[in-house]
């Protein structure tokens, strides 16, 4: 399968990844998208997963590694879902993903960590975050009338140690408590504290925004490990 588009306009791909819950909502945007930009439906290609609702430019359910990574190399511009595997899949080609994380209300996850671990990205100018279907159409505006505003410097060495920064930060956000439990006068917490320390975040490019705060870094391993389990959940 070789990637869409026609000379002289933007190739937008657009993946879902490969959670089996249903993603729905971002076939549905790209699809309104669309029929107000019909310029763009021959160079669009929409990977829509589980989702009922078919895309309205070419896609398919799933599409084979090799097959997705080909049109990946040859996109202007990326769209994902906010697994791990798709945003540092972009990154590694150099841009700067349009991305949207899939949210457990809508029972497109199992919680709500994609949008916690999204929201870290995109107040670090990692990615483009569209959490409503008005920031999804702006930013797709821009990318297609623009797509070398969607590139970034990130270089093989970068992408490497933000992978090995993945697993630690999604463990992070999926494990932490929803609510502080009360503290009460003269009780101890029965979880110990982990201290929060700030420090440079090693797979942030100079120029592209300040440096998370991480919490208790695990080794090197262990993160390769989470990301490699979270990747399996939420692959491509």
């Amino acid at each position: 399968m070789s990637a869409p588009g026609a000379a002289g306009r933007p190739r937008i791909v657009v993946t879902v990844g490969t959670d089996h819950h249903p993603f729905t909502r971002l076939v549905g945007w790209t699809n309104d998208w669309l029929q107000g930009h019909p310029e763009h439906l021959a160079a669009t290609f929409v990977q829509s997963g589980t989702a009922p609702v078919k895309p309205a430019c070419a896609g398919s359910a799933m599409v084979e590694a090799g097959a997705l990574e080909a049109m990946l190399d040859a996109a202007d511009t990326i769209v994902c879902h906010g697994g791990p595997a798709s945003i540092a899949a972009a990154w590694g080609r150099g841009h700067l993903p349009i991305v949207v994380p899939r949210r457990a209300e809508l029972g497109e996850h199992v919680d709500d960590h994609q949008v916690d671990f999204c929201r870290k990205l995109a107040e670090s100018g990692r990615i483009r975050l569209a959490q409503t279907p008005a920031a999804f159409t702006g930013l797709l505006d821009e990318a297609a009338g623009d797509p070398a505003r969607f590139r970034t410097a990130f270089g093989d060495a970068d992408v490497d140690a933000a992978v090995a920064r993945f697993g630690d930060l999604v463990e992070e956000l999926v494990s932490r408590p929803k609510r502080r439990p009360l503290s009460l006068p003269g009780r101890r917490s029965r979880r110990p504290g982990r201290q929060v320390g700030a420090r440079a975040d090693p797979f942030m490019p100079t120029g592209l925004g300040p440096a998370l705060t991480v919490r208790s870094p695990a080794p090197l391993a262990g993160e390769r490990a989470s990301l490699t389990a979270e990747a399996d959940k939420e692959q491509g």
